[in-house]
């Protein structure tokens, strides 16, 4: 018998996989939440879920950008939390404790970073590196 909790949270297959690279253990459903928007936007992008994959599984190796479409202002919001999307899903799964985006420098393999301005932007947790905040 299920309980009524468990036939209300349902979370996809492909979301369950994503939350497996997740690193710190607060804020659970927000980060959920974050995962389950960014799902919506990759499925419409043909192979962006497996490079998203590929680049969490294997860090350190190379990795091909991984793009969602760019808001007007920037930001992205996640139940009530609006934010910049590199650094959300850096936050998710590479660093709990990021605190803004001046702690963030795009590699030079990223053809999308946040500070470009282009239409999209690339929110691969490996194409960018954590430097000390000015």
């Amino acid at each position: 018998m299920t309980s009524m909790a468990s036939l209300f949270s349902f979370t996809s297959p492909a979301v369950k996989r994503l939350l497996g690279w997740k690193q710190g253990d607060e804020e659970e459903k927000w980060a959920e939440k974050a995962v389950d928007a960014l799902v919506k936007k990759l499925k419409k992008k043909k192979g962006a879920m497996e490079e998203l994959e590929k680049a969490l599984s294997s860090p350190g190796q190379p990795s091909k950008c991984v793009t969602i479409p760019r808001s007007l202002d920037g930001r992205l919001q996640v139940s009530h939390r609006k934010g910049l999307p590199h650094v959300i899903y850096c936050r998710v799964w590479r660093w709990p404790d990021l605190q803004s985006h001046h702690e963030l420098k795009p590699l030079d393999i990223c053809e999308f970073p946040f500070g470009s301005k282009q239409k999209e932007v690339c929110i691969n947790p490996y194409h960018y590196k954590r430097v000390e905040s000015p």
